[in-house]
């Protein structure tokens, strides 16, 4: 049986302050002050002295936004984690020591956030209805995916998962955002669901998602939530497909 770990629960070996990855209030940081700490013209990248723009990882998107400095913008088209947060501009690029200003597209950002946290809402459902782990997951702001395994569901199924993931988005449970340690989620998520070997043993606390503090679901996660499950509106299951043997990839959008 695959068993499976969302990836990027923590950051290791950055350079920077990361701003989202605080709590979840954080999360909804916009714009923030920040200080050029090296520079690749050739490349098109800066790295800044702290951050808030999420970098590609864990099935989510980068964020993309603005930056701008004495009259002078530029604009970030994407973001990676090497052994730094990686922001990719067009425009003019700052020399390093330049105070810049940053501003984050929310209207993206937001949908990532509120379809993530769907995310594990219904990989939760799915896990507690059929021990189906989530094996992969792909986020737009539009719609999402998520794939399953093992899992032998037919349409008729759908609307009874669709009932239960929108009863407790209904509920309006609080997520929140908390660093536990390796043996606290071993200890707190079945074995089959989560493989923490996966992890660098160098890594001892990981940033951990708890939805209506672990009863909905708790996960070890570095992508950007929501802190409330009533931002969400209401989940439709777009379609169900057969990705192989018991594998099954559910597609769903936020309404």
């Amino acid at each position: 049986m695959p068993i499976m770990i969302l990836p990027d629960s923590s950051f290791t070996c950055t350079m920077e302050e990361i701003l989202f990855m605080a709590d979840i209030p954080s999360c909804y940081i916009k714009d923030f002050d920040a200080v050029v700490k090296m520079v690749d013209r050739d490349e098109g990248y800066i790295l800044l002295d702290r951050t808030s723009f999420y970098p590609v990882g864990g099935g989510q998107p980068n964020d993309t936004g603005k930056i701008s400095w004495d009259g002078r913008n530029a604009t970030v088209i994407d973001v990676r984690k090497k052994n730094g947060i990686y922001h990719y501009i067009t425009g003019e690029i700052p020399d390093v020591g330049t105070k810049v200003a940053c501003s984050i597209d929310w209207d993206r950002r937001y949908a990532h956030m509120k379809m993530h946290t769907a995310q594990h809402i219904l990989s939760a459902v799915m896990w507690n209805r059929y021990r189906a782990v989530t094996v992969g997951n792909q986020i737009h702001a539009d719609y999402s995916h998520i794939d399953f395994h093992p899992l032998e569901i037919g349409q008729e199924d759908i609307g009874g998962i669709e009932e239960e993931v929108n009863e407790i988005i209904s509920s309006g449970s609080k997520v929140k955002v908390e660093d536990h340690s390796r043996e606290f989620i071993h200890n707190s998520i079945e074995v089959e669901r989560i493989d923490l070997s996966r992890l660098p043993s160098s890594v001892k606390e990981l940033r951990t998602v708890l939805i209506d503090d672990g009863k909905i679901d708790l996960c070890p996660c570095a992508g950007t939530h929501v802190g409330d499950l009533s931002e969400l509106g209401h989940l439709n299951i777009v379609k169900r497909k057969s990705k192989g043997a018991k594998r099954i990839r559910v597609q769903y959008e936020l309404k």
